[in-house]
Parts: C-alpha cells; sequence; structure tokens
C-alpha cells in the first residue's frame, strides 16, 4: 500500500555562504532543465557539481508545484535501496513489494524535481532507477551530480568546469583579479577569517598564483581559505607546492571525502578499475595534455596492455578524471599530481619517464626531418601543441643521469620551432644547461653548439654566439662534420650582420652560402643562408645581388612546398623593392609575407612584416595607418627577445619612416594614431595592416578602454547596449553563444552590474554627443 506523506515539502537545505561566480553556469543549466527531463552535472571532485545543483534547483523550485527534492546518496552503499531512499526522502510509505514500482506509482504526475546527489559509486543503478521514473511520471524532472554521466536516453550532460583563473598570458591591472571568481570566492572566504586579507592587506599576484595552483578549484580554494586563519599566502604557495597536502582544522560538517583534496581524489581513486588505476599513474607524465597515439606509446605495459588502453581511457574521461580537448586528453594539474605520487609509489617513474623522453624525441626528430616541405604546418602546430611535454622531458633530461644527450637532440632538434614560435631564448636556455650536463664526447655536441650560437645571434648575445659556434667550428672538423661546420660559419655571419659588422658579416655568410652548397641534403639550411644574405646585400644597397639570393631562396622554399623561411623570402624582397622605390610592389610582397607568417603563428615574423607595411603606407602616403603600425612594432617588437634581433639597420629604417609619419600627422595626430597602435593585439595588428579593419576606428579614442574589460568584452558590451540578445550577438561575431554568455557575465562581474540594462546605461553616457545638426 502506497501512502503518501501528509507533511510533504521541498529538502533543499540552506544557503549558509554566498555561491561565488557561477552565473553563466545557473543560466546554462536551466536553460537545459527547460528543454530535458534528466540534467547531469559532471565534473571532478572538489569542482562544486552539488553547490551549483542545489543552487540551480533553488532558483527553479517555483515552477515544480510539488516541490524539489534532494537525493544525497554519498553515504548509500547498497544500489538496492535508491528507491527506498528517493521514497523516505519525498515521504512516501513503500508496500513490501515492489519498491520501484511503488515509487513510480507514487510519484504519478506530481510535479517534481529531483535532485540525485553524488550518484557516481552507484551510476549504474542510478542510471536504471532514474530511467524507470522517467518513464513512468510525465512531470518528473531530474538533475543529478556524479563524476560520470549516467548514460540514460534523453540525458543532457553539463561539465561543471572550474572557476575562471587570469591566464598567465593576459596581463592584469591592479585591483582587478578579484573580477574572476576563483580569486574572488578566495578573498571572500579568507576574509572571514583573517582580519588582514579582509582589510585588504595580502599580495593581490600571489592569492592569483595560488589560485591557479589549486586549478581553480573550488574544494581546493575553500580548504586553502580555511588554512589562511594560521598560514600566510605566501607560506601555503611555499607549503612544498602541493595542493593535495592534508587540511587541518576543516568545519566538522565537511564529507570526510571533502576534508581534503587528497581524499577527494582518494574516493575517486577506489571507483576505478584496477587498469584505469594504472593509467591514471602513467598518464601524470605528461604535462598539456596528449593525443592517444602518445598515450598509447607512453602507457602501455605491463598491467595494460596496448589493447586495454583505450577503454582505460574512456573510463577515467566518463569519471571526469581525464577531459577531451580536440584531440587531445588532459587532466587538472592537481589530478596530475596525485597520479605522480601514484606513478612513485608503483615504483615506475624512472621507466615511465624514459619511455616519455623517448617519444618525445621520436617527435622532434620527425619536425627535424619534416619541417621544410608540404607538412610543416601540421608539425610546427604539433610541437606547439605539445610544448609542455617538450619541457617536462628536457627537465628530465637534465635531472636524470645519462639522458643529457638525448635532451640535447631533442632541442637541437626543434631549432625551427624555437624560431618560428618566437621562442629563441627559451630554446638557448635549454641548450645551454643541456650543453653543460652532457659529456664532451657526445656525438650530438657539434650540431648542438651551432644550433645553440645561431640563436644567441638572433637572441642579441653576439659574444655568445661567437663563442658557441667557434668551438662548434672546432669539433666539427675535427670529427669531419662539414655539414656543422657550413651552418656555423652561415650563423656567424649572421651575428655579425645584427651587430652592425657589415665586411665580416659578408664575408661569413658567402662562404656560408657556398659551403652549404657542397653540403649534400642541405636544402633548408642553403635557403636560410641565401636569406640572410640577401637582407646583409638590401642593408649594403647592393640590391641586384639581394635580388638574386632572394630569388633563388624563394624558389627552393616553393619547390619544397615550405612555407616559413619562403614568407621571410617575400618580406626581403619587399623590403628590396621598398629600397628601390617601388612601394606598391614592396606593399603586396609584404601582405602576402604577413599572410603567411599569420596563417603560421609566427609572430616575430608577424611584426617584422607589419614594420614594413608601416614603411610601405608612409612611402604611399597613408601616414595614419603607417602610425598605427608604428606603435604596434614600439609595444611588440620586444616580445619575443630584442626588438628585431638588435639588428641596428632595422632601427634606422624604422626611425627614418617613423619620422616621416610624424611629419605627416603633426605631433598631437601621430601620438593618437601611435598609442591605438600599442593597445592593439598582434593579430588585430595584422588585420589593420591587411585593410581587413580600418586603421582609424571610430573608437580610437575610446571612451571604454579605462574600464577593466578587454577588447572583446568592449565590443560585445556595445551589442549588448543595442539590446541584441546573445544568441544574436553570437552569430554577428560568429561564436558560440555559450562563449557570449561568459563574457556577458565577466562583463557584469568586472562592472560590479547586476543586469544588462546598467551595461547599456554606461555605454550611453560614454558616447560622444552627437553633433547638431548644420542650420
Amino acid at each position: 500500500m502506497v501512502r503518501r506523506d501528509a507533511r510533504l515539502r521541498d529538502t533543499l537545505p540552506v544557503e549558509i555562504t554566498s555561491l561565488v561566480g557561477r552565473q553563466t553556469e545557473t543560466a546554462e543549466i536551466k536553460s537545459l532543465l527547460a528543454h530535458s527531463r534528466l540534467v547531469t552535472l559532471t565534473g571532478p571532485g572538489g569542482v562544486g557539481k552539488t553547490r551549483l545543483g542545489y543552487h540551480v534547483a533553488r532558483q527553479v523550485r517555483g515552477a515544480f508545484a510539488d516541490g524539489v527534492w534532494t537525493i544525497p546518496l554519498a553515504d548509500l552503499s547498497q544500489p538496492d535501496l535508491i528507491a527506498a531512499t528517493v521514497a523516505a526522502r519525498i515521504g512516501v510509505s513503500l508496500s513490501a513489494g515492489d519498491d520501484l514500482g511503488d515509487l513510480v506509482a507514487a510519484i504519478d504526475e506530481r510535479q517534481m524535481l529531483l535532485v540525485l546527489d553524488n550518484c557516481e559509486h552507484l551510476v549504474d543503478a542510478v542510471a536504471d532507477v532514474t530511467f524507470a521514473l522517467l518513464c513512468g511520471c510525465p512531470s518528473l524532472r531530474v538533475l543529478a551530480t556524479s563524476r560520470e554521466v549516467l548514460r540514460v536516453e534523453g540525458e543532457a550532460p553539463f561539465r561543471v568546469p572550474p572557476l575562471p583563473l587570469p591566464s598567465r598570458e593576459a596581463g592584469l591591472q591592479p585591483g582587478k583579479a578579484q573580477s574572476y571568481a576563483s580569486v574572488a570566492l578566495f578573498l571572500e572566504r579568507a576574509g572571514a577569517l583573517n582580519p588582514d586579507i579582509a582589510a585588504g592587506r595580502y599580495d593581490e599576484q600571489s592569492v592569483v598564483e595560488l589560485c591557479r595552483q589549486l586549478d581553480g578549484l573550488p574544494l581546493a580554494i575553500e580548504l586553502a581559505a580555511a588554512g589562511s586563519r594560521w598560514l600566510s599566502v605566501e607560506s601555503m604557495l611555499t607549503h612544498g607546492g602541493d595542493p593535495l597536502a592534508p587540511a587541518t582544522r576543516v568545519s566538522r560538517s565537511t564529507p570526510e571525502r571533502h576534508r581534503s583534496l587528497r581524499a577527494s581524489l582518494d574516493y575517486s581513486y577506489d571507483l576505478c578499475t584496477s587498469q584505469a588505476r594504472v593509467l591514471w599513474a602513467r598518464l601524470s607524465v605528461f604535462r598539456g595534455g596528449a593525443t592517444l597515439e602518445a598515450v598509447q606509446a607512453v602507457c602501455a605495459g605491463p598491467d595494460l596492455p596496448a589493447d586495454a588502453v583505450w577503454t582505460a581511457l574512456c573510463e577515467l574521461t566518463d569519471k571526469s578524471l581525464v577531459v577531451l580537448d580536440g584531440s587531445r586528453y588532459t587532466m587538472l594539474e592537481t589530478i596530475r599530481l596525485y597520479g605522480a605520487q601514484l606513478l612513485h609509489q608503483a615504483g615506475e617513474l624512472e621507466v615511465v619517464r624514459e619511455t616519455h623522453l623517448r617519444q618525445v624525441l621520436a617527435m622532434a626528430e620527425s619536425v627535424e626531418e619534416g619541417w621544410f616541405g608540404p607538412h610543416q604546418l601540421r608539425l610546427l602546430s604539433q610541437v606547439s601543441a605539445d610544448q609542455a611535454n617538450v619541457r617536462a622531458a628536457l627537465e628530465g633530461a637534465l635531472t636524470s643521469p645519462g639522458r643529457a644527450g638525448t635532451g640535447l637532440r631533442i632541442a637541437s632538434s626543434l631549432w625551427m620551432f624555437w624560431i618560428s614560435l618566437g621562442l629563441p631564448g627559451e630554446g638557448r636556455r635549454w641548450l645551454s644547461r643541456l650543453l653543460t650536463a652532457s659529456e664532451p664526447t657526445d656525438p650530438e655536441r657539434a650540431a648542438a653548439l651551432w644550433i645553440h650560437g645561431f640563436l644567441c645571434a638572433v637572441n642579441g648575445d653576439y659574444p655568445a654566439a661567437r663563442e658557441q659556434l667557434a668551438e662548434c667550428e672546432r669539433i666539427a672538423a675535427k670529427v669531419g662534420d662539414a655539414a656543422s661546420v657550413a651552418h656555423a660559419r652561415s650563423s656567424l655571419g649572421i651575428a655579425e650582420l645584427f651587430e652592425g659588422r657589415l665586411e665580416p658579416a659578408i664575408e661569413h655568410l658567402e662562404a656560408g652560402v657556398e659551403m652549404e652548397r657542397a653540403v649534400p641534403g642541405g636544402p633548408p639550411y642553403l635557403a636560410d643562408a641565401l636569406l640572410n644574405l640577401g637582407l646583409a646585400y638590401c642593408y649594403l644597397g647592393r640590391l641586384d645581388e639581394a635580388h638574386k639570393v632572394l630569388t633563388e631562396a624563394s624558389q627552393l622554399c616553393a619547390a619544397y612546398g615550405e612555407g616559413l623561411l619562403l614568407s621571410w623570402a617575400l618580406a626581403f624582397l619587399g623590403l628590396e623593392e621598398l629600397l628601390r622605390g617601388h612601394a606598391e610592389s614592396a606593399a603586396g610582397l609584404a601582405r602576402e609575407s604577413l599572410v603567411r607568417k599569420r596563417s603560421l603563428d609566427n609572430r616575430q615574423g608577424m611584426i617584422w612584416a607589419i614594420e614594413l607595411m608601416a614603411w610601405t603606407a608612409v612611402e604611399v602616403g597613408d601616414a595614419q595607418r603607417a602610425a598605427v603600425l608604428f606603435g604596434v612594432g614600439e609595444a611588440r617588437a620586444g616580445d619575443f627577445g630584442p626588438p628585431f634581433h638588435g639588428f641596428g639597420g632595422m632601427r634606422e629604417w624604422h626611425d627614418r619612416y617613423a619620422a616621416r609619419a610624424a611629419t605627416g600627422l603633426g605631433v598631437s595626430g601621430y601620438r593618437s594614431a601611435l598609442g591605438h597602435g600599442r593597445r592593439l593585439t598582434l593579430d588585430e595588428a595584422a588585420s589593420v595592416a591587411l585593410g581587413e579593419v580600418l586603421a582609424k576606428p571610430d573608437d580610437i579614442d575610446n571612451p571604454l578602454q579605462d574600464l577593466p574589460l578587454t577588447r572583446r568584452e568592449q565590443e560585445i558590451a556595445r551589442l549588448v547596449a543595442t539590446g541584441k540578445t546573445n544568441r544574436e550577438i553570437a552569430d554577428e561575431l560568429v561564436i558560440s553563444p555559450r562563449t557570449v554568455d561568459t563574457h556577458v557575465q565577466r562583463i557584469l562581474t568586472k562592472l560590479d552590474f547586476t543586469s544588462r540594462s546598467q551595461v547599456a546605461a554606461l555605454i550611453a553616457t560614454t558616447r560622444s554627443p552627437e553633433p547638431p545638426a548644420p542650420a
């Protein structure tokens, strides 16, 4: 007999502390609930699934005439008691017969929302009960929280992300860190316990770094905030750098699995199969994620056959311990650190590190072999995606005996990567450390020395370049390595050219070209030597000779389907045309160079091409666009080492053309355009240079620029002010609606607003008044 309890009411717990952030997630989950009868919030332990689920339930309870009911399942260990647990929670008595059937009959057509909380340890049984309830109760909706999805027909999964963090790349204005929910959460919770933090006496950058170390996980941030009663933020940062360290003196009401982040991950570990546990440990050797092929190559082995890796990887992904991001599988750093401890405990750390090192070496050698050809973009993009793995492998090579030679081989094989991504300083630092750690007899040493010298030259350290290249020539000549001798001679010419020593530069560059011609299989290095010789000829005004060698270089690149050196050949050919007085053809070549460099993400090269386009703009009389582009060069040229590699010739040309632009615009106009250029990102500058946007947009004196909004947020704020919906904004800007949702919420948070109408009012007050109509 089914009996309904007369005291029927909802069971939502009262919020004791405020929910920080999550406005965008709340709106999206409410939208999902409006269209789906089952919504499952997934994510790793500590990401805040339960808190967010309860918050959403409070927001929507007015839509459910028969209540919102929370069903905590964390402490339930018997799957056959799920139906009875739900019944007891909602005040229904069951007969001694069919619990699930009685529950379905009791709920029937009642308009209810069940919040099934912490389903992961009973996921199969919860799925069965949920499916039966949804089939038999047409007005019922279910909001579940689980570390893995239920896999029930009609389920709408929502992955709860960590709280937003300031990126390392973006500059953060002082006092603006609180606009990020992760930082705001720490400061709010810690401020309630620590009067110094409440009074604003803390180092903002240290708080940001602590939140980064904690991956923006609310649980980890709350635990750290609790620790602020007896530890400073700086002490927590130096507390072994271990976000998994057990917390002490946490609230007695905190569930055991949330007493520390380690306890939460222990709980996830206990839910994994033995093979998934092995894979979790071995995956920790990767940094920044990995492709399936790399995971299989590194992680297969004892207790995990190659054909079982995929299944184990799917399990970790289902349990929210691994995230598939495009074609890469990634882990939060806190989850990876837990896996690293598992790997150490299993005694497999050195073996897996060695396998990882060999896998990175294989990738680097494939890049060295194929970069001068049609697969260049794919290969360089692969290294860019795996940059964190490269760094981990090189660090491992330095700290493990006998592996420095392998590290040298990796760093040397990636020489074009260091150049193309504007990282000559990083490549130089790795090679310097590895050369110091390696043996004098290592066969990789000669090649590493010329590459190290080359990187020193383009990074502006000419004495170091000469020292490294001279040592390379001595060692290479002794062992009969003619290729390294040739590469060293050309690189020495580059060092002399950039330092302004033109006569020895020409001598070494010309000798280098002839030596490269005599080396078998040397088209990549010959092309590079020809390019630098052509630049030197341009600087000396020997334009016919410059045209000859630069044309040969461009033809060589085109014959092999190569793009990066070709983009440089086009830029230098444009310079040669400009020096002849042919501004229009120079602009066309510079434009083609910039297009190619942008497609390759060759950001240092983009600055050179943009600078050249500024010079051509001066020659054709467009001083406004030239000044904007000069602003870009002045703000960005030093982002990748010394401006223009320290090449004095470029600085002379820059000063000469900039002076002409300033004369054409006047002091005030030039400063205004220059300031606009300094505020542009490199991609925005490329769009200006290519004529995709105006050099003087309506907002060149943008009244919103002093607000803590990015350029994209300013753009969206203006569209919000016109009354457009988020969907309409997404369509206009060709981005996803969720991205617009995120931007709008960040705009509201940063401006301390609560509604879109406040944004519209702000935009209205910042617009310049319309000029009076003519009489």
